[in-house]
């Protein structure tokens, strides 16, 4: 490998010579000074930032559970709906076969609902 070499030390000014001249921003008077303490308002306000960004997440998580379980049982409800439009399709086909009946109209199923269709026959009716 290659040989490191430290840095050279920081050279010092000779006796008697004047001291340099500050260049650039360390020319600006109190500058140094008013850099650390926007740095420190901006740590303030990154800090406040992060708590509220938590504040915001669990709200959020909240919310969520808060919505599947209103999800859950509304999907619930509506599936037993339409359980119970099925069993009563069922028995009124049941009862219809039993009787000796005709299911002169459609029967249908829309949604959690039993719709008997009254302008759709499945037989001609002799008057």
């Amino acid at each position: 490998g290659e040989a490191v070499c430290p840095p050279p030390p920081p050279e010092e000014p000779e006796e008697g010579a004047e001291p340099e001249e500050p260049e650039g921003d360390a020319a600006i008077p109190g500058l140094h000074p008013a850099l650390r303490r926007e740095e420190e308002l901006l740590k303030m306000r990154l800090e406040a930032v992060e708590i509220r960004c938590l504040e915001m997440v669990t709200d959020l998580r909240t919310r969520e559970g808060t919505l599947h379980q209103r999800m859950d049982a509304m999907l619930g409800q509506r599936f037993r709906d339409e359980v119970d439009a099925i069993g009563t399709l069922i028995t009124t086909i049941k009862t219809a076969v039993e009787e000796g009946d005709r299911l002169y109209h459609e029967l249908r199923i829309q949604q959690s609902d039993l719709i008997l269709d009254e302008n759709s026959l499945t037989y001609t009716l002799y008057t």
